[in-house]
């Protein structure tokens, strides 16, 4: 081999060698570059899924429904007392929302306990309801709601008879509670809830009433 030949292939040589060097300095900056470009990208991709439920979020239309609840207590055909409770329930398209109505109203009775330091207590004594109203595809809602109503016990009967034996002269209450889902259309009124008192045989009746409010 002569000397041409000889620098003809270390010249070769270093062409190969720098391109390979080169070459490797690409991928590294290439991956480099993905390292850095690749958690932008998730960023922008969960910036975006957020602003996109947001605005599905604010695009939700609210219905606002009035709800009218009436406890009626009857002794036979005869009516005793009807007491209605009205108020108004945004209602959602979608299940779980934190949208509904709250309503609690009632009196604390004074209760003495007897002891070696006689206390006086107080007892929660009135209604409680609670109700939330999803919008359903068919023009229908569907009404969730939990009603809830104590009251001093009328111990006595129509004839003016003691029923029960006072415990230690404390007084009895009453309670009713109910848990229901329903589904009604704008104006319907639902009457299926029934239940007869234990001592008096008196009938208790919840009814639920909506109107869309235009």
């Amino acid at each position: 081999m002569d000397r041409n030949d000889f620098r003809l292939d270390f010249n070769t040589c270093s062409v190969f060698e720098f391109s390979r060097r080169g070459a490797m300095k690409k991928f590294v900056y290439l991956c480099l570059l993905g390292l850095f470009i690749l958690p932008l990208r998730q960023a922008c991709a969960q910036d975006k899924s957020q602003e996109k439920s947001k605005t599905e979020e604010r695009a939700t239309v609210l219905i606002p429904v009035k709800v009218q609840i009436v406890f009626t207590e009857l002794d036979g055909e005869k009516k005793i007392s009807s007491m209605p409770y009205t108020f108004t329930v945004p209602a959602s398209e979608k299940a779980g929302n934190n949208y509904g109505a709250s309503l609690r109203t009632g009196v604390r009775i004074p209760i003495e306990i007897d002891g070696k330091d006689q206390k006086t207590t107080y007892m929660d004594v009135g209604s409680n309801i609670d109700c939330r109203i999803q919008s359903q595809e068919d023009g229908r809602f569907l009404i969730s709601w939990i009603f809830e109503r104590s009251a001093l016990y009328p111990n006595k009967s129509s004839e003016g008879e003691r029923l029960v034996a006072e415990p230690n002269g404390l007084p009895l209450v009453r309670q009713f509670r109910t848990n229901e889902s329903l589904l009604l259309k704008d104006g319907q009124t639902s009457e299926n809830t029934l239940s007869t008192d234990p001592l008096n045989g008196h009938t208790m009746r919840v009814s639920v009433t909506i109107n869309v409010l235009k």
